[in-house]
């Protein structure tokens, strides 16, 4: 089976410029790609567990798609991870649903890349943030594939320029591409 899905953790999805075009780059590539926009699905925050479930259990490459805030996922991408990936279903002594699944963490970062070194104002690498994803996948049994990320991905309205925008659109272009591949790769192992 070839079945992606693409959680968007992106709260406003609509007006964002890298995250939304990444998605659409990857459902060009892949028609097939299911899309859960959380922020449309679920504009309250209540998760509907059973329906993302079903969702997940559909799915041979899940891929978590945010911009990294707080040195994590979006306040909804958390929320869903916490309502979703529950006992019985994703972990415990009969929680196997997601054995065997293959997950791709793309996310993109407004700082820079020398921000988010061991030197930089973040005082870490961006994949120093990343042991949370993984011990997820880990406790659920899915096959954590390398993840792929960006930096300088912040657009802000009336301050950043047309030539800032079309650089973040080019990044995102990059970063799509990248994900085609991990998403190829995955889907061939």
């Amino acid at each position: 089976m070839n079945n992606i899905l693409i959680i968007s953790g992106h709260p406003d999805l609509e007006h964002s410029t890298a995250n939304r075009r990444i998605i659409e780059r990857v459902q060009t590539a892949f028609p097939q790609t299911v899309v859960r926009r959380l922020d449309t699905l679920y504009p309250d925050g209540a998760i509907d567990a059973a329906a993302e479930q079903a969702a997940l259990a559909q799915a041979d490459v899940i891929v978590w798609q945010f911009p990294f805030y707080w040195y994590s996922a979006p306040a909804l991408m958390r929320r869903w991870l916490e309502g979703v990936l529950t006992y019985g279903f994703a972990y415990g002594s009969s929680g196997d649903k997601l054995h065997g699944r293959k997950l791709i963490v793309s996310l993109t970062a407004g700082g820079s890349a020398d921000g988010y070194s061991k030197g930089g104002y973040e005082g870490f690498d961006i994949e120093d943030y990343f042991p949370q994803f993984v011990s997820t996948a880990h406790l659920c049994g899915m096959d954590y594939q390398a993840p792929v990320y960006s930096y300088n991905m912040a657009y802000l309205p009336g301050i950043s320029s047309e030539a800032d925008l079309a650089a973040i659109r080019s990044r995102a272009d990059e970063h799509a591409a990248q994900l085609i591949e991990r998403i190829r790769e995955a889907l061939a192992s």
